[in-house]
């Protein structure tokens, strides 16, 4: 398990040397707020050059005061232009929150809010992610709708019930990790996935995906997925997924039980595009699969 702080102008100038001493590794950072450039986040620069210069992994999140779909997509416009040049290594997160006007929404609204921020964001290339507590996402969204994006999932205490699967928990707000210099106030995160591998391997967030040896012709190369042994339970979400893309009528879905109680299957996806093996790659890390070396690709 992994360890990040979350961090903004309020905690100041911050001295990433002593966070990285402290064995902090990973950090997310306000990038800005609003739907306007001009709300970027002052200390936001300065933090990325600093978690870069000590090797710290960071991502950026967008704190919003959206109440309809299009101010979130002007926010996601305004945070990827605030990421122009940058390349973090931890995902790009849409920060919904207990704002008044956003409380005075509909669940519907909200989670077109969220679909909106978050569509934007992966349309140019970033892992897009789901900030919100537990509460907010089980009570003032509607969850189910939003299964297919990661999580980061605020709940302090000793367990976290978020109803969706997350990557990043945000366990605490009083310094947990003892970071010197911030007393009880700094918010933890335990993270549950290695997040920079996955982003550089698919090529997200700035990153160029690792090109196999030998590449004979990079704009045909197609990826063979061998995923399992999983749940019948997985493998009908991912065979859902493949037909939303076109791979089950095409013939590219197999599955074989790997168990003789037929408890388990074994998929085989493929040859398909490296954007069809993202989003099926994503919606494994989702479900834990990569994490557990069960979801492999080779170029054919």
């Amino acid at each position: 398990m992994l360890y990040a702080i979350d961090v903004s102008k309020w905690q100041g100038t911050m001295d990433w040397r002593t966070v990285k001493k402290a064995g902090i590794s990973h950090a997310m950072l306000r990038a800005g707020y609003g739907n306007s450039v001009r709300q970027t986040d002052p200390m936001f620069r300065q933090n990325a050059a600093g978690c870069a210069a000590q090797g710290v992994h960071w991502g950026a999140y967008w704190y919003s005061y959206a109440t309809s779909p299009a101010q979130a997509r002007q926010e996601a416009r305004c945070c990827l232009q605030t990421l122009q040049g940058l390349r973090p290594e931890l995902p790009v997160a849409y920060d919904i929150e207990y704002e008044p006007g956003i409380l005075a929404l509909d669940n519907a609204t909200r989670t077109a809010m969220v679909k909106a921020f978050l569509e934007e964001v992966e349309a140019a290339g970033y892992y897009g992610i789901l900030y919100a507590s537990t509460d907010f996402i089980r009570n003032r969204l509607n969850w189910r709708e939003l299964a297919c994006y990661d999580v980061w999932a605020a709940q302090y205490g000793s367990a976290c019930t978020c109803p969706l699967p997350y990557g990043i928990w945000q366990y605490s707000s009083k310094n947990a990790l003892g970071v010197p210099g911030f007393g009880n106030a700094l918010d933890c995160n335990r993270l549950y996935k290695d997040y920079p591998a996955l982003i550089q391997k698919a090529g997200l967030n700035g990153f160029a995906a690792p090109t196999p040896d030998p590449v004979p012709d990079a704009s045909t190369r197609k990826q063979l997925l061998t995923i399992g042994p999983v749940t019948n339970g997985d493998a009908a979400d991912l065979q859902q997924l493949c037909e939303s893309l076109g791979l089950t009528g095409a013939g590219l879905y197999t599955s074989a039980w790997a168990d003789g109680d037929k408890l388990t299957q074994t998929l085989t996806i493929g040859p398909v595009s490296s954007g069809d093996a993202w989003y099926i790659m994503r919606r494994c890390a989702q479900l834990q699969l990569t994490d557990r070396g069960l979801y492999r690709s080779e170029y054919r």
